[in-house]
């Protein structure tokens, strides 16, 4: 029986509810101080948590009903009676990551992997806390008994009642809770120093998560199977499906990364034999519960032969650091290696015209030398053979920056049509014969509306959208606080 701890008239609240719901703003603070300090949108993080709590509990408690459909009439029961039945904790993960989809749907955060990576230190944290709450319940506890009296105790075993007398067994909550702050350290550390990576710390929480998971569930007398399968529990499926998926994509990304490499097969053998045993082991102890304390030991070392390959794929996928070379300067084109072809009699005479005044500009400048002008004469020369080939003069492609209105006749110094061209078809305008410095104004006006938005145009844009996100932070709110309402409603005497 639950312990209660407040009684309010025909209200009894249970101290594991306390523990659960003092979980949240504890896992909430950690992810929203990791997202913010990372220059994470504080909106997007207060309009997550109302999803989060509310996707979390349903996606949570509709794992556990489903794994215990005989407790209930339906799943109507599951939601409205929380006295009857737990919570599933790897049903949790699913629905924080479809409330970090809406979010993202929501146009509130432009970066999912960075959002998760904030996440997955906090979501360890928060779980390890909610471990802790069986310490008022009987869940959670291991299949063995631990019979020497000194070993009696916390953090060995933990006291269960069963047919009158009290039975003591492997307290697998406690280690569950250890494992998952340890987790979360580990995570922490590794997001401070892979935060620009996307999805490193997000990879590394799924791979620590369902290696050390494997074997804590394995250990557990109240594990969650499915309807068609009591061998291996939903959350060890899980796992394996997690570390087979994060294996293969480390791969991929180590093979485009560096390459195929020949030792690249020698870790998916390992990790394909580390899951294999993984998989025997587990049956070994089902097969011959008497030795589980050795099989478990190998079931240990195997575990950590899986996250070990997979964490050295991941290192192999990661980007390599720039290596500075120092690279010997080119020799100047001479006038004679640049004229590799005569030019014409117009593109000569438009050559001598520009020499004397890019000399003059030179001069101004306080850039130009005596001997320069063979210089100018080779860029001069340079330039006609560009607009020989159709490509842009320098010049002409730093007209829009400089605010030259020479040649412009569709485009305003500004770089935006004019209202001759906006009477114009786009395809119309297209298909106008232009000259070449017409061109060259057309190219670079299409290539600056094509141009990445900066950070401030980005601000500016989110401003737009605050009184949205707004309102739709209230209907969130109102949301949770109904939410919140039904779950203290359900611990009502009957």
């Amino acid at each position: 029986m639950n312990p209660i701890a407040i009684i309010v008239d025909n209200t009894q609240i249970h101290w594991d509810a306390i523990i659960i719901v003092m979980a949240i703003p504890a896992w909430f603070c950690s992810f929203h101080s990791l997202y913010c300090a990372n220059k994470g949108k504080r909106l997007a993080s207060w309009v997550f948590l109302p999803f989060a709590v509310l996707l979390g509990a349903i996606s949570s408690r509709l794992l556990y009903w489903y794994a215990h459909v005989e407790q209930y009439k339906g799943f109507s029961q599951a939601l409205e009676d929380f006295n009857i039945g737990c919570f599933s904790m790897l049903g949790i993960l699913p629905g924080l990551f479809l409330a970090a989809v809406l979010v993202r749907c929501l146009r509130l955060n432009r970066n999912l992997p960075a959002f998760l990576d904030a996440l997955a230190p906090a979501t360890s944290m928060g779980m390890g806390l909610m471990y802790l709450s069986c310490l008022f319940n009987y869940n959670c506890r291991g299949k063995f008994t631990v019979d020497t009296p000194s070993m009696q105790h916390l953090p060995y075993a933990s006291p269960v009642p069963e047919a009158g007398e009290l039975s003591y067994r492997f307290a697998t909550f406690f280690w569950s809770a250890v494992f998952m702050f340890i987790l979360a350290y580990i995570c922490t550390e590794f997001y401070y120093v892979k935060k620009k990576e996307y999805g490193s710390t997000a990879c590394l929480f799924l791979l620590i998560f369902s290696a050390g998971q494997f074997i804590l569930d394995s250990t557990r007398y109240d594990a969650e199977y499915f309807p068609f399968n009591g061998f291996v529990s939903i959350l060890q499926i899980f796992d394996g499906v997690c570390i087979l998926v994060l294996t293969i994509a480390f791969s991929i990304r180590a093979v485009k990364r560096r390459g195929f490499k020949w030792y690249y097969v020698l870790l998916w053998l390992a990790q394909a034999g580390a899951m294999t045993t993984t998989g025997m082991m587990e049956y070994m102890v089902q097969r011959y519960s008497d030795q589980h304390l050795t099989y478990y030991g190998y079931m240990t070392i195997s575990c950590v032969g899986m996250f070990l390959t997979g964490f050295i794929l991941y290192m192999l996928g990661c980007r390599k650091k720039a290596v500075i070379r120092k690279v010997a300067k080119p020799e100047e084109e001479t006038l004679e290696e640049v004229i590799s072809e005569e030019l014409t009699e117009a593109e000569q005479e438009a050559v001598d015209k520009a020499v004397p005044v890019k000399v003059e500009k030179r001069k101004k400048s306080g850039k130009a030398e005596p001997e320069s002008e063979a210089v100018v004469k080779t860029e001069a020369v340079k330039a006609e053979k560009q607009k020989k080939s159709g490509k842009a003069d320098e010049e002409e492609l730093d007209m829009l920056d400089l605010g030259d209105t020479r040649n412009l006749t569709l485009v305003d110094a500004e770089g935006y049509l004019s209202k001759e061209a906006a009477e114009v078809d786009e395809d119309e305008y297209l298909s106008l014969e232009e000259s070449d410095s017409d061109r060259t104004v057309r190219k670079t006006h299409r290539k600056h509306k094509r141009r990445r938005y900066t950070e401030d145009e980005y601000e500016e844009a989110d401003e737009e959208t605050d009184e949205r996100s707004a309102i739709m932070a209230f209907i969130c709110a109102v949301m949770a606080a109904v939410g919140l309402g039904a779950f203290f409603a359900s611990r009502k005497k009957n």
